[in-house]
């Protein structure tokens, strides 16, 4: 093989890999209130997304993604709309929070703080 037929064939190769191809490809923009983070780093998408199932058949009046964000975001001045650092900061004080005052629950054989429970249930609402 010629050097510069090596050469296309990369960048052939590289504009192949950056577009993707099939519908299942496609990036799904989740919201910054539905990322559990702390427990992102212990459980897999798979696993996070059935504690979310089981906690919204457990709390069924919650199980609404307008809910969900509305609990997520109760007593904060943030909306939604807000810069994600200053969400994602104020959930990480309301996890530890949680933890602090006792408001948990146990979900899947998971011991979890209430934010990162109703997390879960609107990540796996938007995954749905």
């Amino acid at each position: 093989m010629q050097r510069r037929d090596f050469i296309y064939l990369s960048a052939y190769t590289a504009v192949a890999l950056a577009i993707p191809a099939t519908p299942g490809c496609d990036y799904k923009q989740i919201d910054v209130e539905a990322q559990p983070l702390f427990f992102s780093h212990l459980a897999d998408v798979k696993t996070i997304i059935a504690t979310g199932v089981a906690y919204r058949k457990a709390y069924s009046e919650e199980d609404n993604k307008n809910k969900l964000t509305e609990l997520l975001l109760a007593n904060s001045a943030l909306q939604s709309s807000s810069d994600d650092k200053a969400i994602r900061s104020m959930l990480e004080n309301k996890v530890e929070n949680d933890f602090k005052t006792g408001k948990i629950a146990v979900v899947k054989g998971w011991v979890l703080s209430l934010t990162e429970a109703r997390q879960c249930a609107l990540f796996s609402i938007l995954q749905s």
